[in-house]
């Protein structure tokens, strides 16, 4: 198969940057049932800021040109948030993701002596209307644990919807990767299994994308990080066979991404898309085929490559403080186009990308 990238066009940008500080992160994107596309993404003062909020924006054009985006709710609590946004069957829009509450505007996420993480908390909320108006955000819990909820959520062709998750801490062990399910919309969900877990729970699943393969098949492909020797390891792929409920053993893949999604596109055969945050820093695109317990890369095309957006990597602090682009995903907008999306630094502002994608065969 062979990719093309046929346009670039940015989601969002701040208007003036000359007077207000509007940076912008983790954007998720989905095709309404009309054709219309819906983009949510958060926007803050500054990348871990106190203010951070998430806001919807609306492209009538197939993602060409983007509507200024609105708040997803007027809340004035103080806290960082993200929201990723899933079509339910019905048609409702059904959003779910995390707050991490701050207690001033100054107190870091991540305390940088006893890496300590400030309280996170699961939120879902609703729009009936096309992503117009939605439900004030409400809190839910899976066992008490603060899940990193980054990714959108699937939906099963059974109507379960299904997630996966970190717990999310910084400890040295007892770290592994949940899949979360719900029957009711998004109200109420439960712990379904653990689709990764390392021998002494040393590396942690972080941005966990979920992928429906066709059957039973699902997948999960996430950033593999050892925290007790502060190393990314190569991206790793777990598969199920009954619809999440188990999986086998994770397939290391081989390749050196941090942050990563992934789409199906057929039998055996996914598009995947990396964050490269150490040489060869990159966004890369790839076509990879999934055997039993092996990963071959059938196709592969970078999107932008630039040494200035590497990122730190004496401590995992100082890696998340450097990122320069991050939660990169995929969707679907026709049988051979494919909206590549990400967020990114450009002239010292966070603006959310779109690259216009073409799958081809090879000739």
């Amino acid at each position: 198969m062979h990719i093309d990238v046929e346009r670039e066009v940015t989601i969002y940008a701040n208007p003036a940057p000359l007077l207000v500080s509007r940076q912008a992160v983790f954007a998720g994107v989905v095709k309404l049932q009309g054709g219309d596309l819906l983009a949510m993404f958060s926007i803050g003062q500054a990348f871990d800021a106190a203010d951070m909020r998430a806001v919807v924006s609306h492209s009538r054009d197939c993602g060409l040109t983007w509507d200024a985006p609105v708040p997803l709710h007027n809340g004035t609590e103080l806290a960082s948030e993200s929201f990723k946004p899933v079509v339910l069957p019905d048609g409702r829009i059904l959003a779910t993701g995390y707050v991490f509450e701050r207690p001033d505007m100054l107190t870091p996420i991540v305390d940088p002596d006893t890496m300590a993480l400030l309280p996170l908390r699961n939120r879902m909320s609703v729009s009936e209307d096309q992503g117009r108006t939605w439900t004030p955000p409400a809190d839910f819990s899976v066992e008490g644990a603060p899940l990193e909820l980054s990714g959108p959520a699937i939906v099963l062709p059974s109507g379960r919807i299904l997630a996966a998750a970190a717990p999310f801490h910084l400890g040295h062990d007892g770290h592994e990767g949940w899949i979360i399910a719900s029957d009711d919309g998004g109200t109420t969900w439960a712990r379904l299994s653990v689709f990764f877990r390392a021998p002494g729970g040393r590396i942690a699943p972080w941005e966990c994308r979920l992928c429906h393969l066709g059957g039973n098949r699902v997948a999960v492909i996430f950033w593999a990080y050892d925290v007790a020797a502060q190393a990314n390891l190569d991206n790793h792929i777990a598969v199920s066979h009954d619809c999440g409920e188990s999986f086998g053993p994770a397939i290391r893949t081989g390749i050196m991404g941090q942050a990563s999604g992934i789409m199906a596109l057929g039998d055996k055969q996914v598009l995947t898309i990396h964050c490269h945050r150490e040489a060869p820093v990159g966004l890369t695109v790839r076509v990879l085929r999934l055997n039993a317990n092996i990963v071959e890369v059938e196709a592969e095309v970078p999107i932008f490559g630039a040494t200035t957006q590497a990122s730190a990597t004496e401590s995992i602090v100082d890696q998340f403080a450097s990122l320069r682009f991050g939660q990169p995903a995929l969707l679907r907008l026709s049988k051979t186009g494919v909206l590549a999306t990400c967020w990114a630094v450009e002239d010292g502002q966070h603006v959310i990308k779109g690259y216009h994608l073409r799958l081809g065969a090879v000739a």
